[in-house]
């Protein structure tokens, strides 16, 4: 494979990004027999590890990629959407991960392969990830896939001196039969590559040899073959349209040969004049009308940007040079109309337009931890940590795992050190033979040191390197090792000595406890800087608002079929525990910390407990995953899975965010799935509205709700004009309920603006009338002496009885909220006795009950994380923490908008020269116009989102960070118009 290239630094490091190198020898002796354990993992809705392989069908509809991240993806090209994910069953380290991918012509099916026990290839469904056949007992590792045109043809490569495998189908995958190919090779097989007749195969190879077979019906048989022109060592192949020409990409060089294609002899080598010229060329593609040939792999420009080289005329001339990645572009593919799909190791895809221009560009959301060395700074204690440049107008450049929230680093942090107390490290940085106080230490083979702290006392020196986290004492002698879950890019220790600190390119920080290597706790922060997730092995978890659903866990079922996943969120009930999270590091461990809260000592942990509470799955089996209609109901067919001692109760169903009534699982017609005995399938009939349409689909059981399946459906103009006969007022009614309280009857807890915050609001609504956007508005405001806790709860009902399925409810509630020792949050009415929450207060599970039943559009701001003494004498087991109840609330399978004016447990902030709390001068501002920065004459949820933010941190100088949390399958849509 090519190196992937690190180019923080300017040079190229020998990570292979566990590529097998001295791992893949013989191979696996068999499939896995045991089921192995749920294991957790992140997941940001795109790669998180390098992209190694990328295809495209022929109509240019889907993409899909292979990653080392242990998952492949499908993509719709238009818009760059996840449409599926295909996780293999896995285990630790390489096992799982994805080298290989190809699509079939006509994009109904994929297959992909990689490390596993038994070498198994999978072919899968494009549109559920589902894996309709396995191929088992390959001799090593495939390395490489590719279909013939027609598609009933599959070639895979294999490492080490196995060669070509040959597959053939005639039932869409379902079933294979293997034909001759060829074992007599002394290298692995680096790609392979169709003529556009199908009647010819090119396969290039680590010992240096382009082989060309023809295409028989008992397999392949062997024309010719030829060493590249040059030293180079030969990888990527494609043929031009014609078919009278191959392009042969290198692995180690800047240049590719142009092949005659019946001899494979070299008639021309295209090497660019400028550029990073040592490094590799290693994919190549042409353009559907020959008229221009692609290459790119390592190379990159003069300013570090890896780029696509684009030579006209077939090959004429110097290169256009089209910079788009970070690091080493993996896969080339041409489409039909001219486009060019791409992807990289950064982990990116995209595909450009014939003149070079970017058409769709997925990257991901992860931060990069490369060239921060020095800015890699600890704590003493190693409870918080210091990780980014800090950000404008940001809450800070570091997280204190205590308080859970961002912070400013410390002076006296420590950044990682090569020397301390007479111990020094040297020839650590991208090296094989580092060595302490002059003694070499020995490494694996393949292995590269990447990077090393000293600690303060000068006892211990941690050791990163890209297979393993390793801890040495000041003699070199080794005290333990433990895999890297991803390339360690940072290493640090604390000033303590109890912890080690590492950073990985997988986006997360993992403390490693000195004493014994043994991970304690896990922080995943998003780029950008407002959602995170934390979380200990055995599966306890805290999160931001909108960050539980950043890991989960992957739970396999057995070698034969697609492992499930399951967000924390769907275990939120048991898991979330951040008063656990917050104990880890200053009890130095994950037990004593449980240990210290008896409370929850008692919770499962781990992966088995996790499997005994399993919610059930579901997917759609039809229609596809993208489809078109104009009919007024659309019928499904749904697979429904769940344990034997736990079976599926019902069905949910969401149109674009809004619950739809289906019928129970005993009145809908049901067969046994033909693909697994656990699964039903259902018929399902959903009435469909006259606008295009995102349907979310969930499986209930008694122990929760399952993640959602998607189905995307277009709606042809004349179906919405069906749904607005002649003379009716299809326009919806907005209800607003504003809630705010200042003056509590108990004096201790008395706020300034919350009752004037909620007075604006509903003075704003109010003066919105009927006749534009809304054919009615109806407001309904308690404030003060008005707001008692009866008076709330029927405000609560009025909304629930007045909202019909077109229309639009807002709740705004301002005033003191608190979380009582269980974690249960409960807004205080006015009439509040903080002794006896359960009776005076109102308990969520009434606020939640109401908004998620709400048949219309439902909408929720929450201002709650007020300072005051409501926390004083007598209450020490209450706290302020509105995050479970935002990511409960917003959750695909409740559907509920959520507006929250601080995160975690930030106050919000209030102040006589603003008039109002920062959170609501910030909506009453957007909602004047202020958030139309496009001038488009309206107001959505997504601009109003995006000025509420910036505003109020603004505002509060970074003290508070409001966040909206939109769930999956809620469109945009207005709000208001322009008011101004």
């Amino acid at each position: 494979m090519p190196r992937i290239v690190d180019t923080s630094h300017g040079r190229v490091w020998a990570l292979i990004c566990s590529l097998l190198i001295g791992l893949l020898t013989a191979g696996g002796v068999g499939a896995k027999e045991a089921e192995t354990a749920p294991d957790l993992r992140v997941e940001t809705g795109s790669h998180v590890a390098p992209i190694r392989a990328a295809s495209m069908d022929r109509g240019g509809r889907y993409v899909v990629t292979a990653s080392e991240d242990k998952t492949a993806r499908v993509w719709d090209v238009g818009s760059g959407s996840l449409l599926s994910v295909f996780r293999p069953p896995s285990g630790p380290g390489n096992d799982g991960k994805l080298y290989a991918v190809a699509i079939t012509p006509d994009g109904a099916s994929f297959a992909a392969a990689g490390w596993s026990a038994g070498n198994d290839l999978y072919l899968v469904r494009h549109n559920d990830g589902q894996i309709i056949h396995r191929v088992t007992g390959l001799p090593d590792v495939v390395t490489h896939l590719s279909f013939s045109p027609d598609g009933r043809l599959l070639v895979a490569g294999l490492w080490g001196k196995h060669g070509v495998r040959v597959l053939h189908s005639t039932d869409g995958w379902a079933s294979a039969r293997e034909l001759q190919g060829d074992a007599e090779y002394s290298n692995e097989v680096n790609a392979t590559a169709w003529s556009p007749d199908g009647k010819t195969v090119v396969v290039s190879s680590a010992d240096g040899l382009v082989r060309a077979y023809e295409a028989t019906a008992k397999g392949l048989k062997l024309l010719s073959r030829s060493a590249l022109a040059g030293s180079g060592v030969p990888f990527g192949l494609a043929f031009s349209p014609d078919g009278r020409t191959v392009a042969a990409g290198a692995s180690d060089q800047g240049s590719v040969a142009l092949l005659d294609a019946a001899t494979l002899k070299a008639r021309k080598i295209l090497s660019p004049a400028t550029g990073t010229v040592s490094r590799s060329l290693s994919v190549v593609a042409w353009s559907t009308d020959g008229q221009r040939l692609y290459a790119a792999g390592s190379w990159a420009n003069d300013k570090g940007q890896f780029a696509i080289l684009s030579w006209p005329d077939g090959g004429q001339g110097e290169p256009a040079v089209i910079p788009v990645a970070r690091n080493t572009i993996t896969a080339l593919q041409a489409a039909s109309d001219g486009s060019l799909l791409y992807a990289a190791a950064d982990p990116a895809w995209g595909v450009l337009a014939a003149n070079g221009q970017a058409l769709v560009t997925v990257g991901n959301s992860l931060l990069d931890f490369r060239n921060l060395r020095s800015r890699f700074r600890l704590a003493a204690d190693g409870s918080a940590v210091a990780f980014q440049e800090a950000r404008s107008g940001g809450a800070g450049d570091a997280f204190d795992t205590r308080q859970l929230a961002w912070t400013k680093a410390g002076k006296d942090w420590q950044a990682p050190r090569t020397t301390a107390a007479k111990t020094t490290i040297d020839n650590w940085f991208e090296r094989q033979q580092p060595s302490i106080n002059g003694k070499i230490i020995s490494l694996d083979a393949n292995e590269w040191s990447l990077s090393a702290s000293v600690s303060r006392d000068g006892n211990r020196v941690a050791l990163a390197t890209n297979f393993k986290i390793r801890l040495y004492d000041r003699s070199g002698r080794e005290l333990w090792r433990t895999a890297a879950p991803a390339t360690p890019w940072q290493v640090n220790t604390s000033d303590d000595g109890r912890w080690v600190v590492v950073a990985f390119s997988d986006g997360t920080l993992r403390w490693y406890r000195q004493q014994d290597g043994s991970e304690q706790l896990v922080f995943f922060p998003q780029a950008d800087g407002r959602r995170w997730v934390m979380w200990t092995p055995d599966g306890h978890f805290a999160a931001s608002p909108g960050g539980e659903n950043l890991v989960g866990w992957q739970v396999d079922r057995g070698p034969a079929q697609a492992a499930d996943f399951y967000p924390v969120a769907r275990f939120r009930a048991e898991y979330y525990r951040p008063e656990l999270i917050t104990e880890v590091i200053g009890k130095g461990s994950t037990d004593a910390a449980l240990a210290a809260l008896p409370a929850v000592a008692a919770a499962p942990t781990g992966g088995q407990a996790i499997r005994e509470r399993l919610p059930p799955t579901v997917r759609i089996v039809s229609p596809d995953a993208a489809g078109a209609t104009s009919d007024s109901e659309i019928k499904l067919k749904v697979a429904v899975r769940a344990p034997a001692d736990a079976p599926a109760t019902k069905l949910l169903a969401r149109v674009n965010g809004q619950p739809v009534s289906l019928p129970a699982l005993s009145s809908l017609r049901s067969t046994r799935s033909e693909s697994s005995k656990e699964e039903t399938i259902y018929e399902v009939p959903l009435p469909l509205p006259g606008l295009d349409v995102q349907l979310l689909l969930f499986a209930e059981n008694k122990h929760g709700v399952s993640p959602e399946a998607s189905l995307a459906v277009k709606r042809p103009p004349a179906a919405a004009a069906k749904e607005a006969p002649a003379g009716v007022d299809l326009r919806p009614a907005l209800y607003v309920l504003t809630i705010g309280i200042s003056k509590y009857q108990d004096a201790s807890i008395q706020l300034e603006f919350a009752a004037k915050d909620s007075t604006d609001l509903a003075n704003f609504f109010k003066a919105l009338g009927g006749g534009g956007l809304y054919r009615k508005v109806s407001v309904r405001l308690l404030t003060d002496s008005g707001a008692k806790r009866d008076d709330v709860l029927d405000g609560l009902e009025w909304i629930r009885r007045e909202l019909t399925a077109r229309d639009v409810a807002m709740v705004f509630i301002a005033g003191h909220g608190v979380n009582d020792s269980d974690g249960t949050y409960y807004f205080l009415p006015q009439d509040v006795n903080i002794k006896a929450l359960k009776r005076t207060a109102v308990i969520f599970t009434e606020i939640r009950n109401t908004l998620v039943s709400l048949p219309g559009k439902a909408m929720f701001f929450i201002d709650t994380c007020h300072a005051g003494n409501v926390l004083g004498t007598g209450t020490r087991s209450l706290r302020l923490d509105t995050t479970a109840v935002v990511n409960e609330l917003s959750s695909a399978d409740n559907g509920v908008i959520v507006f929250a004016a601080a995160t975690g447990r930030q106050y919000a902030q209030e102040s006589s020269d603003w008039g109002n709390g920062a959170f609501t001068k910030a909506i009453l501002e957007g909602l004047r116009g202020k958030a139309d920065y496009n001038k488009s004459g309206r107001v959505t949820h997504k601009m109003l989102d995006l000025y509420v933010s910036e505003r109020v941190k603004a505002l509060t100088e970074g003290a508070q960070s409001p966040v909206t949390i939109v769930p999956s399958g809620v469109p945009d849509f207005p709000l208001v118009l322009d008011q101004r």
